[in-house]
Order: C-alpha cells, then structure tokens, then sequence
C-alpha cells in the first residue's frame, strides 16, 4: 500500500479569530470548505508567541523551555532531531517551499530539499543592504514600526507569497517517485500590514476600529503597556483593513495549493492528508497591540485544520491543543516513528473519528526583556480557564474563560482564589527553575552577539534569502494610511 502524500500549509501571523464566520468576518471560502471537508481545532495554541520559537518547537516537538529558544535570533541545534527527520528516514520526500526562519548553517533540520528561499534573515546578523531591499517597509517588519505603513498597494510580503506559491504549483505538476510531505510557508498575513488594492477598500468599508484601545487601570501590566502602540484611529482601521484583506489572499492561495495537491495524489493514486496552521496569531490593534508576543487570544491561538482522506468532514474539536501536535499526529498518521519525549501529542485518534483529552493542559511561554533582563512568562490553558502569569509581575496573574470572554476582559483571579492557587502550583510544577531559563536567555544573548561579530569577520552566507524584492514593492503602496 502506497504512503498518503501530506501537505501542511503555515502561514505566518493569522489569528483565528479572523476567518468565515469569526469574530472578524473575513471572506474565507477556500478555508470555509477546508473546514466543512475535515476537523478544526478551534481551542488551539501556540507553544511561544514568536515566529522562531514557535517553529523550532513545532519541528522538535519540544517546548521553548526545553529547546532553550526564546526569540528570533536562535536556532535549533543540528543534532536536534525534528518530526521532518523521522518522516525522512520513513522514506519520504520532505520538501520546505518557503518561509521557516531557519538561523545559521543548518537551513534543513530534516528537509531533504527547498524549492522556494526564505524571505527573513537566514543568517544571525542583520545585514545593511536589507533596508535598500525592503524600501519603505524596512521597519515595519517588526510590531512596534507596523502601523508607519498601511494601506493598498504592492508589499514584499505580497510579492513574495505569489513566488512561494507558484513554486508550489510547479512542483506538484511534476512527477516525484517518493511519498511526498510537502510544508508550504507563506509570510502572509504577517505585516507589513498592505494588502491588494481592492481587498483595501473592500475591508475598509467592512472594518471597525479594534476594540479596548484605552487601558483601563491595572489591565496591561508593566511589559505589555511597553509594547502599546498609540496610532490614530485611521491608522487602526487601515491595520485592520489591510489584515483582513491579507487574509482573503492568502485564501485564495490556499484553495489554489490544495487543488493542486488533489490533483497530484489522484494522479499518482494515493491518499493524503492537507493540513493548514498558523505559527501564532496577530492583535491587529486590539488594545493597542501589533502583532503578537502576548498571551491574549488573537496573539496566542492559531488555527489548526485537517482534511483528506479518512478523516471525518466538518467536525469541530473544541478541547485545548497544540502546535506541537503536529509533528507526532503526522508521523503517526504515515506510520512513522512519533518523536520520543515529546511536548506534543497525537491527534491521529480525533482524525479518525475518536475523542479528545478534555482535562489536558496546553501551555504557552515567552521571555519578556527590559533595564533588569529577562523575564520568564507562562499560559496554561485547561478546560474552560486560561491561566497566565509574569515573573516580576506577580501580583498580576489572570484567569480568564476565553470562550465566554473572548476579549479577556474579565480576569477572574480575584474571584475564584482556589482556582488561581491550582493553576499557580501547576505553573510552579510545570516550569521549576524559571529563574535558570532567564539565566540561560541571557547567556544566549551573549552566544548571537558572537555569532553576529562571526559573520561580520568572515561573511555572509544568504543563498537561501530571497533578495529580489521589486522597486515597485519598496515604495508607499497606492492607498496609503499616514502612519506614526
């Protein structure tokens, strides 16, 4: 019996929240019908609120505070062995089109080939000649400089995407001998928050301002009211707007991949598997917060989809996963050996019409940074509560019920003590030693600013960057929201 061909879509930044039928209606039909064929996971997590932390811990199947990995200027080691490694040595092809924001030498870790560069930083320094290639959106890769540039227009992101996506529809019009895993990463909808002309003005007339942009006393502690980004009204909207609109193409990316992907494995006469996640999700100026690194739900939830042969169709799960799930749920799918020790769990038993474990805790963690270092943070989701503390912000826990409370504005901690105390010690029992993870932070710091000074010394090696940004994509899009 021939192997099931998987293919696994990751974009990067989409809140759940925002699709067909979400709290944000986006038109999403391509995703609509991925959800009518197969399961979502509408209660899934992210292990870390960070591009590269979230990755890593996806393909190692092990948290951030056993990878060691925090932000965006690490990687994991190459004798780290991932779920691609696995598939791999089960026979398979695994092929990366695309976005991983993989750091240094190893830009595999388990992908026998890639069929599409990277378009953030592949090397540990950030090179000078990046600002000429990104024009005008040079700083609005990060979150703090977003909102300096919203609109319609051309954007490298959108550039990019459509050459990620082509690429992913020639190799699927071409023969492959071996069963395929295949793992499509799009940089959509991540800002540069500029989406196509006319979804724009779509949005534009659709959106409304984000909700809870005046902090009210005590809701934001002190690390999150430093992430505040005070834009104007219309910048918020146009962020919105952009966002939404973001979404819609990468929808229609979607639909376009996985009519390809049917095409080619009923040409070749197996089943498959077509999965779509996201690495974490987007605040979209909900509370005055661009992008992610909080443990609020746009931020911290992802969404989580299966559809293919076997699986149940419109089924949805609504108890607490993760991320890294992924990996053991599909070599356990393809019957390849599942990661040993992993933080994930499959989800093979729901994908084949069985239950979920309702009482599981999915966790996510992140380091805060400022004058005095790093900080240790932590979400524990179980059941109906989510819990989320800060170290150096102690007497600021929050317990929340996001299902009825979607925007977290009721933080129960005051109100359900026994509660809070459970969920305490089970942080306390969860992360021992919190204080030699901001120990080992610090000296990984120290590790990147010598890596950094390395490669400034012996050059750097790009060659798997995309670099080819047009001059068309580096200028003011031509709907522009005056930024900050």
């Amino acid at each position: 019996m021939k192997q099931p061909d998987i293919l696994v879509f990751m974009s990067d930044q989409h809140a759940p929240q925002f699709m067909g039928g979400g709290e944000i209606a986006v038109d999403t039909p391509h995703l609509d019908a991925l959800r009518r064929d197969g399961v979502e996971f509408t209660q899934a997590y992210t292990p870390c609120p960070l591009c590269v932390p979230a990755r890593m811990a996806m393909l190692s199947g092990l948290r951030s505070a056993r990878t060691g990995i925090f932000t965006n200027v690490d990687t994991l080691p190459n004798v780290t062995p991932t779920f691609v490694h696995h598939l791999a040595a089960s026979g398979y092809e695994t092929v990366l089109a695309g976005r991983m924001h993989f750091i240094g030498q190893d830009q595999r870790h388990g992908f026998t080939k890639r069929i599409a560069p990277d378009i953030t930083l592949v090397t540990w320094t950030r090179p000078e000649h990046i600002k000429q290639e990104r024009g005008v959106f040079a700083r609005t890769f990060a979150g703090k400089w977003a909102p300096q540039v919203v609109g319609g227009g051309e954007s490298p992101v959108l550039i990019y995407d459509e050459l990620v996506i082509q690429a992913v529809l020639d190799y699927l019009a071409q023969p492959h001998e071996k069963p395929q895993f295949i793992l499509v990463g799009t940089y959509g909808p991540h800002f540069p928050y500029v989406a196509p002309p006319e979804l724009f003005r779509k949005y534009w007339d659709r959106v409304e301002v984000p909700a809870l942009r005046e902090d009210k006393a005590g809701e934001l502690n002190a690390f999150l009211q430093a992430r505040r980004v005070q834009a104007s009204e219309e910048v918020a909207r146009g962020v919105r707007a952009a966002y939404c609109g973001m979404i819609e193409r990468m929808d229609e990316q979607i639909g376009k991949v996985r009519a390809a992907f049917q095409n080619f494995t009923a040409g070749r006469g197996t089943t498959s598997l077509f999965g779509y996640v996201s690495d974490h999700g987007d605040q979209a100026g909900e509370r005055d917060l661009y992008g992610k690194e909080t443990f609020f739900e746009k931020s911290a939830r992802i969404p989580l989809i299966f559809a293919g042969d076997g699986i149940p169709a419109g089924r949805k799960e609504n108890a607490p996963v993760s991320l890294l799930d992924l990996g053991p749920t599909i070599c356990d799918w393809v019957g390849a050996s599942v990661p040993e020790d992993t933080d994930g769990q499959s989800l093979t038993d729901v994908l084949r019409g069985g239950s979920t474990d309702c009482d599981r805790m999915v966790s996510s963690e992140f380091m805060e940074k400022d004058d005095a270092g790093y900080h240790y943070a932590l979400m524990l989701r179980r059941g109906a509560y989510k819990f989320v503390t800060y170290r150096g912000c102690e007497n600021q826990d929050g317990l929340f019920m996001p299902e009825a409370d979607p925007l977290e504005q009721n933080n129960l901690a005051a109100v359900q003590p026994e509660l809070l105390a459970a969920f305490r010690a089970a942080a306390a029992e969860f992360t021992p030693d919190a204080k030699a993870l901001e120990v080992a932070q610090a000296r990984q710091a120290r590790d990147a600013a010598l890596f950094i000074a390395w490669e400034k010394a012996t050059g750097l090696n790009e060659s798997e960057r995309w670099k080819d940004n047009p001059p068309s994509a580096r200028v003011n899009p031509e709907i522009c929201i005056a930024g900050l």
